[in-house]
Parts: structure tokens; sequence; C-alpha cells
């Protein structure tokens, strides 16, 4: 199959010292595409900001600069006729688009009038309510709930979106959770930080993982991620906050590999966001033997396989964050057993063969017709 990835700031992902403009969902993109390709599919993009001369992995179409334009008028020309255009260059016969956006509704509508299949990947338990779903501009929140409605196929991360996109659709729906290359080596060295990654947000609570140090202040904390300017005010506030506690270090937005040099370095990683889909954060963490301590679970799994402690509350998570870095042992065996669920159920070679089979249904029920250059091999 040809595949399209419409993924507008991925060229961020390449861009390590501009970290800020990417988020866990161009690293699930990264992951998807590496695994499309190593079971032998084509695999292109669409993306945006795409600067002259630069070089992705992938074939890829730039829809337009964000800069040009007339302010106000900017999603009519050329943001608008850029992504479509953009997206009929790829002639795929697969397009797939992950996270709420209005580039959501506009890739579902090119698909059905062309006559492709449109796979929409959900990225936050939210995505299917039109009131919760995490955007603020309410033309844009329109044409993404289209697009969710308008999917050939949705791919959700877990039973409990499932059982959120089966209350208000019903199309086909496939759970495939986030994964990740799995480092094959057990980092060594000292472990001496608590770690909590994420967007500042209220929806994330950094200000409970705040409290937390205030309350164990002879451990060493650090907060990596920052804001995306939806709520400045909350990133200021956050910002003033840490650097009245000693015993906290906020990293900001920082490069991939620099998270997991941090990760390589913690005794547990803290989740205090309210909802969660499947975070990457966690498959970080497991991938370099951290337990999760946190709000959220996805599918039990942490539970399950003992691969770090779910909390009530702030006082459960403090004791559990102590009992990681105080008891050595405990953390090293739930650690191993993370890496290990990471081999064997989020992986690549494992995950690859659940998306080819999720697309290549879609594509035997007559919803598209192959692609031109489909037609010519």
């Amino acid at each position: 199959m040809r595949i399209c990835i419409v993924s507008p700031n991925f060229p961020w992902y390449f861009r390590p010292c501009e970290a800020a403009y990417f988020t866990g969902s161009e690293v699930q993109t990264g992951f998807v595409a590496r695994a499309l390709v190593s079971q032998g599919h084509e695999v292109s993009f669409v993306v945006a900001n795409l600067r002259l001369g630069e070089k992705l992995p992938y074939p890829a179409e730039n829809a337009f600069q964000s800069g040009d334009g007339i302010p106000g008028l900017r999603f009519f020309y050329p943001r608008l006729p850029g992504i479509y255009r953009a997206l009929k260059r790829i002639d795929a016969d697969v397009y797939y688009q992950r996270n709420a956006a209005m580039v959501t509704g506009v890739t579902a509508l090119f698909c059905r009038q062309k006559g492709r299949v449109f796979v929409y990947g959900a990225g936050s338990d939210t995505d299917f309510s039109f009131r919760d779903a995490r955007m603020d501009n309410f033309r844009d929140r329109v044409l993404f709930y289209t697009g969710v409605k308008l999917a050939h196929g949705v791919v959700v991360q877990n039973e409990h979106q499932r059982e959120r996109y089966l209350t208000r659709h019903h199309g086909p729906v496939r759970v495939i959770p986030n994964g990740i290359d799995v480092v094959e080596t057990e980092t060594a060295g000292a472990r001496d930080l608590v770690a909590w990654i994420g967007g500042i947000r209220r929806i994330k609570q950094p200000e409970l993982f705040l409290e937390l140090a205030r309350r164990i202040p002879d451990k060493q904390f650090v907060l990596l991620g920052g804001g995306s300017g939806v709520e400045p005010w909350f990133e200021q506030k956050i910002r003033e906050e840490a650097k009245q506690i000693p015993n906290v270090t906020l990293a900001g937005h920082v490069p991939h590999d620099t998270i997991r040099d941090y990760l390589a370095r913690a005794v547990a990683l803290v989740n205090t966001s309210r909802v969660e889909g499947f975070p990457n954060a966690y498959l970080e963490a497991w991938n370099l033997c951290v337990p999760v301590v946190s709000f959220n679970d996805v599918d039990g799994l942490v539970e399950k396989e003992k691969l770090g402690v779910i909390c009530e509350g702030l006082d459960e998570m403090e004791t559990a964050v102590r009992s990681f870095t105080d008891d050595t042992e405990r953390r090293m065996t739930a650690g191993r057993r993370a890496r290990a669920v990471v081999r064997e159920r989020f992986s690549a070679p494992v995950l690859a063969r659940h998306y080819v089979e999720f697309f290549e249904e879609l594509a035997r029920r007559g919803s598209c017709r192959p692609s031109a250059r489909g037609r010519a091999r």
C-alpha cells in the first residue's frame, strides 16, 4: 500500500533545538511511519512549515507556511487549498491522521471525494466528545468532528476510548496502543531523579507534581515540557512556582533524546493528568526500566502487570514515590518487568501488523479505489 500520514508539525520533530513545536503525537507518528516501512509499505507525509532545502526521512509535501496569508483569512488561503493540493499530490491509497485538528476534517472530505481510505488516530479520551475535544476554535472543532464522523476507520489507544467512540459513532474501530522502538540494553548509572513529562496545561495538573516535590525535599524533581500557547498565564504561574522550590528543575521543552537522558536517571515517572489516552511518557519510562506512579491506568495494565503504582490522591502518590526511591530492589524489579512488557506488546514488529491488517481490511471494504500510481504498478 501507499500510505500518507498527515502531520503538519512533523518537521519540528527533526529540529532538536526547536523542540517546543512537537508533542507526543509527532513521536508516535514517527514510530508508525517506521513500523509501516519495516513491513514493506510506502510511506509519505503531508506537513506544514517545511523549510527550503530541508529533508525528512520520508517523501513529504508541504501544505503551507504558517506566516503566509492575511491574518484572519489564512485558513481560507493558503492553508485550506494548500492542504488539499498536498493531499492530491501524494496520491496515496490510505491517509492516516492523528490527534484532534481542523486537518482531520479536510483530509476526511478529500478522501470521501477521491474515493480513498481515511483513518483517524485518537490522541485523547476527549476526542469523541464535541464539547470536550481539546480545541478552542469553534470552526476547527466542527471540522474535526466532521472528520471523525466521515472516517472510514478509527484507531484508538485503549478500550475506554473504543467505548467512547462507539457511544457516538458506528464505524470500524481498532484498538492499537502507542508504540516505541525498544532499547535493548539496560541503562547504567545513578538513579537520582523523579520525573514528570507533559504539556504545562491545567488538565495535566503539574502543580501537584510541584507539591509532591515540596513533600519530598531530599529528592530531585525534574519537570520536562512546556506550554503550547493555549494557557500562557497558567504556564507562567507554574514556572514562577517551580523557581521557589529548591529541589525542582524546570527543564522546559527538550529534544526527544534529552528526555531519554533524564529518564535514564529517574527512579519513577509521575503522571498527574486528569485524563489520558495512552501516554507516550509511560512507554518512554518503561523502555528505560522506570516504573510509573500515576492517577491514570491504561486498561488496567499498570496494576495488572505491576509496572508501577496507580494512586487515588497525592498522599498515596507520595508513599509510592518514596517506596521507589528508598527500595532499589522494588524499583529494579518493576522496571525490568516494564521493559519486558514493552518488548512483547508495544514494539514496532508487533504493532505494525495491527496497522497493516486494519488498513487492508478497510481497503477491502470497497470504500476506496487504488491510487493512480498503485494502478500503474
